[in-house]
């Protein structure tokens, strides 16, 4: 890597994990998004693969766009701050999938130890305490997807299940292990605390590295299962200068990235601040 900053943000190193998870060759379909899934994706289309075709559906349609040049807007604008190519429709998106091209940045509501993921229901099938999403395309991405990587931007024992409620996506079960189900497997979980893979004797979920700033034990704290430990865990990389460079001046120069982490009255301030950056 290039030269080591120490002047990065949290959502930076987070992004810039998403962005090498990616290579030459790759598409990605970007599904349930989250604003440092989208950096991440436009930081990779940038440096690290570039072919690389961003997917994303246009809200409220049957639509999807092909993303190029990602720039963020203030929140809640569709398209996302990108130059749209080729417009085309969801069945274009299975025809992909199925034909094993498609790498899905998701983020899930539970995940347990294996990887299985719920964006369905909350509680009891039949007498849930929430109702979300439903299962949508999730099945079909950890089944016949290329591979599937999980952005969790709160890491706690909510989320990090011991045994999801209802399984929406397929980790590393035995149809996995027994090659029922070949495709779509889930490769990386990138959290506001850490990085963690699978481990692949047991399918488990590994802690592989931490955050800057972040421990061990607080990982393990807001795990609500108990998770194979990397030997040693490493400290996540930091973003190069380059990096840095692309996020900051050509992908997200207003930081709509920092919404993802901030709640009350710092997310009020943020989103005054961004709204009154130059567009």
């Amino acid at each position: 890597m290039a030269s080591e900053p120490s002047n990065y943000t949290l959502e930076e190193q987070i992004a810039c994990q998403i962005a090498r998870s990616f290579g030459p060759g790759d598409m990605i379909a970007v599904m349930a998004i989250s604003n440092c899934s989208l950096v991440g994706a436009g930081l990779a289309q940038k440096l690290y693969a570039a072919d690389l075709a961003i997917a994303q559906q246009v809200k409220g349609s049957r639509g999807w766009v092909w993303l190029s040049d990602v720039r963020l807007p203030f929140p809640g604008n569709q398209p996302p701050g990108a130059c749209t190519e080729t417009p085309f429709f969801t069945e274009e998106i299975f025809d992909l999938q199925l034909a094993g091209k498609l790498n899905v940045l998701m983020s899930p509501a539970q995940i347990d130890k294996f990887g299985n993921m719920n964006i369905s229901v909350i509680g009891d099938w039949s007498k849930p305490t929430a109702v979300l999403a439903m299962a949508r395309g999730v099945p079909d991405n950890t089944t016949n997807g290329k591979a599937v990587f999980y952005v969790v931007n709160n890491h706690s024992p909510r989320v990090f299940v011991e045994r999801v409620d209802f399984v929406c996506g397929y980790g590393h079960g035995v149809q996995r292990k027994q090659g029922v189900i070949k495709y779509g497997r889930p490769e990386k979980v990138v959290s506001n605390l850490g990085v963690l893979d699978f481990d692949d004797g047991t399918g488990r979920m590994r802690l592989a590295s931490v955050h800057t700033g972040v421990s061990v034990q607080q990982v393990v704290d807001s795990t609500g299962f108990e998770l194979v430990l990397a030997d040693p865990v490493a400290e996540t990389p930091p973003p190069t200068e380059e990096e840095l460079r692309i996020i900051r001046g050509d992908i997200d120069p207003r930081g709509v990235r920092r919404l993802d982490f901030v709640k009350g009255e710092a997310l009020q301030a943020a989103m005054k601040e961004i709204n009154a950056a130059p567009q």
